[in-house]
């Protein structure tokens, strides 16, 4: 990318990040996998209600149709795939006060 001084350390940052968002994923996608990675970053440990928990979660993927950008976009899809696999069972949290009833 060309990047270089506080640009450079910001993007590897941003891939760490990415990087242990995938992990994530893909243990989630897992059915039986014991643990999932969630502590690894700061970016999984605050979407971890959102992923795995109890919430509906939209994923919003973007690609590019240029050649140049190809494999990224076929990355971005299975990406998009992994995230599909992953099985939410939302329920609604609602709490019952006793005097209301």
């Amino acid at each position: 990318t060309g990047l270089s001084g506080q640009l450079l350390t910001e993007a590897k940052y941003i891939n760490r990040s990415l990087h242990y968002l995938e992990q994530v994923i893909i243990a989630l996608s897992e059915p039986n996998r014991p643990h999932i990675p969630y502590r690894n970053s700061l970016l999984t440990s605050v979407l971890r209600d959102s992923l795995g928990g109890n919430c509906m979660t939209t994923m919003i993927a973007t690609i590019a149709v240029d050649n140049g950008n190809l494999e990224e976009s076929f990355s971005t899809c299975r990406f998009s795939q992994r995230v599909a696999l992953i099985d939410n069972d939302a329920i609604l949290n609602e709490i019952v006060d006793p005097d209301l009833v």
